[in-house]
């Protein structure tokens, strides 16, 4: 082939000056920011919803109400239905904010990072704090074995996840 460019395309050299780039839509949070925002709401909104039934009045997984008193608040009494669907709205909201409803505005942002900072600090605090902090009685063994081998690792997971997804949304609206 006599024309240079020719050559060159052919070679891969100068091909990327005639034609652009194509324009790179994920960052390297893509599929890792998805997970993250996917865990996030999906343990949110079980979470919500496990409120929602205990508000209903089922002990549910626990055989009754004092054995699901005594394995979520430590206590002898669950806390009354107003409380428990604070939570479950709570959780349900920040499920769907975590997942995308709100786009990617700064009010969005900021409930996500609130959502993310809850729970890595309940995670990291215990549920013995919150109780404190709630001024509830002190907790049962039973609570604090549950919250050192469940309830606090869930709340680290789905915190991370939380921030991780938001961290990725964020990085691809500055990258857009």
């Amino acid at each position: 082939m006599a024309g240079g460019s020719a050559e060159r395309g052919e070679l891969g050299i100068g091909a990327a000056s005639a034609a652009p780039l194509p324009r790179r839509t994920k960052d390297a949070f893509g599929a890792a920011g998805i997970a993250g925002r996917a865990v996030g709401a999906v343990g949110l909104a079980a979470v919500g919803v496990l409120h929602l039934v205990w508000a209903a009045g089922s002990p549910w997984p626990a055989r009754d109400a004092a054995a699901l008193a005594d394995a979520v608040v430590g206590s002898e009494h669950v806390p009354a239905a107003g409380p428990t669907v604070g939570v479950a709205v709570l959780a349900l909201g920040g499920a769907a904010v975590v997942g995308g409803a709100g786009g990617a505005g700064p009010t969005a942002r900021l409930i996500r990072a609130g959502a993310a900072g809850a729970l890595i600090a309940r995670g990291l605090a215990g549920g013995v704090a919150a109780t404190k902090a709630l001024r509830l009685p002190e907790p049962s063994a039973r609570f604090r074995r549950l919250d050192r081998v469940v309830y606090r690792p869930v709340c680290l997971v789905l915190g991370a996840a939380v921030a991780w997804g938001s961290l990725g949304r964020i990085r691809r609206r500055k990258m857009g």
